[in-house]
């Protein structure tokens, strides 16, 4: 570079505008030659050039001290021409941080109003090695935009002793009142709070709303009364950032004359002061918002993605207040939707509310399926065994498959002995296979030792649903030499779940087997019991092409990346297309040096369809 600096340099006149720019991206590695000319590209007539020049002094400035105070000390100048060469220079200014604060002082006497403006934001944008001190003066300078970058920056620069001169600079015209308050609050400036409050009897609305705004930010319950003094009179806007900046300081339950502020604003303000208003709910613990809250619950509809969340902090905003008598009040009530109810139903669920059993049972005979539904699983997270008898009834007669499914759950829940016969007859003439896995897993819960000890009499698809799901090996052994296929392969895949000795010792007898779905069931068991094995590295060559496939995944979780990479790479001249596809996915998903060079051997292969996708894992790797 140093040999190529002035050619480099006699390049950058060049007509071609790429060539300029490039030109500039390489005097980036340049020295204290290349400043100038680089300053002079700013002005270069294309958008590209100006933009390398402007990275190329940065990395210049940066490379050393000695750079930097040359790049800053000829770019000050720029500060004084049009708007995009000025806001150029503040760019690198700022990028070069404290090396050109002491360059900056001397401009904070400048006869131009806006050179004494910008340099006191580039201080309040560097902090480093800013003495606050020297900007002092300048809340008394005759520009207004002057006084008011002052204020801004010794906030920004947390400088405290700036303080008294803040408070009187509070009754300077509006603008600069503004800036004031952004300091003082950023200083958490809590002997300014009387002067701030005394804001709250502006004429002007926009003051008012930044004084109530700072209160908040500084966040002392010196300004509480001042607040609580304005809210009556305060505009709807007003009064909720008056409550916003309450919470800010911290809402006591004293303040119960904030309740009917906080409804207000959760009825009628935006999703983000609904947010707010909650927070002082709960904080008060204002039983009477809980209507509210559930019919706002009541009209979300809970498909739609964003509503989600929303119907979560409703939901965690009605439990951590004491709802309860409320929400068994809204149970009778007919002005609630039917959403609403099922909400209320839940949180009543959630807290287990014993005093709510009564008027669940008699929900579980509504005509409305989510209501029965809804109570159903509330009935089961209270977990009282009197209403198993009631739930019992609901798994037999209810027509609807999912308020059964619901009913068998909650006796589960529930672990309730009594109704270990009804399940087990009713486990004879259900067809849905969902609800039969409800059965299953509640049957379990009840007493494994009983359900499973004939396990083998059981007719298929109860089985199968038993292998997907007990984690006893020796059930699962038993299982495994099932007749039936399907019962078979998910009591394999059960013993890749539990991942025991035992269990990996079976799944690797499983890779002899005849029958290429049970091998292809073993590896998946052995990928997800995390085994890797000589036994596994074999079945990359077994006959089936799809046990090939799923043995590359298995390997990927089983082994370290190294191992991993160097088995799975055998299979990129696989004969079988899609197993060379997803050995190029799992090599790529594996990442890494090793995955990429392992990956550019194999660029030239001869299927069209796997260069296209080899190349594409390279130029993401």
């Amino acid at each position: 570079m140093t040999r190529n600096i002035k050619k480099l340099i006699q390049r950058l006149g060049d007509n071609d505008p790429v060539i300029r720019r490039r030109v500039a991206e390489e005097l980036s590695e340049g020295d204290e030659r290349a400043i100038y000319p680089l300053i002079k590209s700013l002005s270069d007539e294309n958008a590209g050039v100006q933009d390398a020049a402007m990275r190329s002094l940065i990395s210049i400035g940066q490379s050393n001290e000695y750079f930097g105070e040359i790049v800053g000390y000829m770019v000050l100048p720029l500060l004084r021409e049009n708007s995009y060469l000025r806001n150029t220079a503040l760019i690198i200014l700022t990028s070069l941080d404290g090396v050109v604060v002491p360059l900056l002082y001397p401009l904070l006497k400048d006869k131009d109003d806006d050179v004494r403006k910008f340099v006191i934001d580039l201080m309040g944008d560097i902090k480093k090695g800013v003495e606050p001190s020297m900007i002092m003066p300048l809340l008394n300078d005759h520009n207004a935009n002057v006084r008011a970058a002052a204020a801004k920056s010794l906030g920004l620069l947390g400088y405290r002793d700036a303080i008294p001169e803040l408070i009187k600079a509070i009754k300077d015209e509006e603008w600069v009142c503004f800036s004031v308050l952004d300091a003082l609050g950023d200083l958490k400036a809590v002997e300014a709070v009387k002067d701030i409050g005394s804001l709250l009897n502006s004429s002007s609305e926009a003051v008012c709303f930044a004084a109530i705004e700072t209160l908040g930010k500084i966040g002392s319950e010196k300004a509480v009364d001042a607040l609580i003094s304005y809210l009556p009179k305060a505009s709807q806007d007003e009064g909720n950032a008056i409550i916003k900046s309450l919470i800010q300081i911290g809402i006591t339950p004293e303040m119960t004359d904030l309740s009917e502020h906080l409804i207000k604003m959760l009825k009628d303000g935006d999703w983000e002061e609904k947010e707010i208003a909650m927070k002082g709910i709960v904080s008060l613990n204002c039983k009477e918002a809980v209507p509210v809250i559930v019919d706002i619950a009541g009209s979300l509809d809970p498909s739609v993605p964003e509503n989600e969340e929303r119907i979560r902090l409703l939901k965690d905003t009605i439990s951590s207040i004491d709802s309860e008598d409320e929400l068994l009040n809204l149970l009778d009530s007919p002005d609630i939707k039917y959403r609403g109810k099922s909400f209320a139903i839940e949180i009543l669920g959630n807290i287990r509310s014993k005093k709510a059993i009564s008027k669940l049972v008699d929900y579980l005979d509504d005509v409305r399926r989510d209501l029965r539904r809804a109570s159903a699983e509330a009935l089961g997270e209270i977990g009282e065994p009197n209403s198993t008898e009631h739930l019992i009834e609901v798994s037999i007669k209810d027509v609807d498959a999912h308020v059964r499914r619901s009913a068998i759950e909650a006796i589960g829940n529930i672990r309730a002995k009594d109704a270990f016969k009804s399940l087990m007859d009713l486990l004879e003439v259900e067809r849905y296979y969902d609800v039969i896995e409800k059965i299953v897993e509640a049957l379990i819960k009840i007493d494994a030792d009983v359900f499973l000890s004939n396990v083998l009499g059981y007719r298929d698809n109860v089985r199968e649903i038993i292998a997907k799901t007990v984690s006893d090996v020796d059930i699962l052994l038993v299982l495994a030499d099932d007749p039936n296929k399907k019962v078979k392969m998910a009591a394999i895949y059960g013993l890749g779940r539990i991942g025991t000795d035992k269990a990996v010792s079976r799944l690797i007898w499983f890779l002899g087997d005849s029958d290429p779905d049970i091998r292809k069931a073993a590896v998946v068991g052995l990928g997800e019991a995390r085994y890797c094995s000589h036994e596994l590295f074999d079945a990359l060559h077994d006959d089936d092409p799809w046990v090939r496939f799923y043995t590359i995944k298995a390997i990927a979780f089983s082994c370290d990346k190294e191992e991993a990479i160097n088995m799975i790479s055998t299979m990129l001249s696989d004969e079988f297309i899609p197993v060379v596809m997803s050995a190029i996915d799992t090599i790529k998903e594996i990442g890494g040096r090793e995955a990429y060079e392992v990956l550019a051997q194999h660029k030239e292969h001869s299927n069209p369809d796997v260069r296209d996708k080899i190349k594409e894992a390279l130029s993401s790797l």
